[in-house]
């Protein structure tokens, strides 16, 4: 199936062929198979974050915990937790290497993350609470074991870091000249250099947060609208996203909250490392999509085995000592 253009207009095989959708509009998750349809299942249920977890499942942040479903049995349920005592909703779910589960989200006027063992029981020491702090949407965890998310502190767009055992710190303000709006997901890909999906600014910044800068834009409210297009861009809030081994960014264009969004613009983009649009994705062959928040392309990837993205694209992360 022909569901991705390329920047003229004309279809594309430079998209992904398999891939999880996570549909907020109509509280879903797809999954598809261009090639092979008959293989496509939806799940249906309230969540964001989205992980692969190893053996054939991927894990699904729900708004009390998190779902593990089954890619090998059209999206069976495998496990559902909710984790008690929670001080608000959860936003993102991420499992460690060790069988651990960290979940961000937020509520009681600020944002907590919490560490919880297998058995959702909180692990002692790792229940935080940040006050004065709020939208946390994606945390992701860093190579250097810390974990990274994004918050509109102050009416201040802020990347913090937190690392267990020393606490919170400002990893960059974003200054007024750099577009942001509600920022979604940060991700470390080199040393000092950053990934974040800017919201409703609608682009994805490559800042480098040593010299406070940004190196790059990706997208953007100005960007040119594809010739041949059925339609606009409707470039109008970049959320999750994915970094693919070659540098392209898969980035989710959501469009609102509405199940009436199918028609709406273009949900899923795909940009070059120099920021140049190559392939856009036409959600309207799948009348089921209401409006895409996040991605996850399994071209190319063991879903056996747990993965995350320490340094910027999707790898099997190796089991905790």
């Amino acid at each position: 199936m022909m569901a991705w253009n390329d920047a003229e207009g004309g279809p594309s095989f430079s998209g992904p062929r398999r891939l999880l959708l996570n549909d907020e509009g109509n509280s879903a998750l797809h999954y598809l198979d261009l090639d092979a349809p008959e293989r496509n299942w939806r799940y249906d249920g309230a969540g964001r974050d989205l992980q692969l977890i190893g053996k054939e499942r991927v894990l699904r942040s729900t708004p009390s915990g998190y779902v593990e479903l089954d890619l090998s049995a059209r999206g069976a349920v495998v496990r559902q937790i909710s984790i008690v005592g929670l001080p608000g909703g959860i936003e993102s779910a991420r499992r460690l290497s060790n069988g651990h589960t960290v979940v961000a989200g937020n509520g009681g006027g600020g944002i907590f993350v919490w560490e919880v063992d297998s058995a959702a029981t909180p692990v002692s020491g790792r229940t935080q609470f940040f006050g004065g702090i709020d939208k946390v949407r994606l945390i992701r965890l860093t190579g250097e074991g810390t974990f990274l998310f994004c918050s509109e502190t102050n009416d201040r767009s802020v990347i913090h870091e937190l690392a267990w055992n020393g606490g919170m710190r400002t990893l960059f303000e974003v200054p007024d000249d750099m577009p942001t709006d509600s920022m979604v997901k940060a991700v470390r890909i080199a040393p000092h250099v950053v990934t974040v999906s800017t919201g409703y600014a609608a682009s994805l910044l490559v800042i480098d947060t040593e010299g406070r800068r940004a190196l790059r834009t990706v997208g953007g409210k100005g960007h040119p609208e594809p010739r041949g297009a059925d339609r606009p861009l409707s470039m109008f809030f970049f959320s999750g996203y994915q970094m693919l081994p070659n540098g392209d960014f898969l980035i989710s264009n959501w469009q609102g909250h509405s199940a009436e969004r199918n028609g709406q613009g273009y949900q899923l983009l795909r940009f070059n490392p120099a920021g140049q649009l190559i392939a856009r994705f036409d959600q309207t062959l799948f009348p089921t999509i209401a409006s895409l928040n996040n991605v996850i392309a399994l071209d190319g990837l063991d879903t056996t085995k747990l993965h995350d993205e320490p340094n910027g694209v999707l790898v099997p992360l190796l089991p905790m000592p």
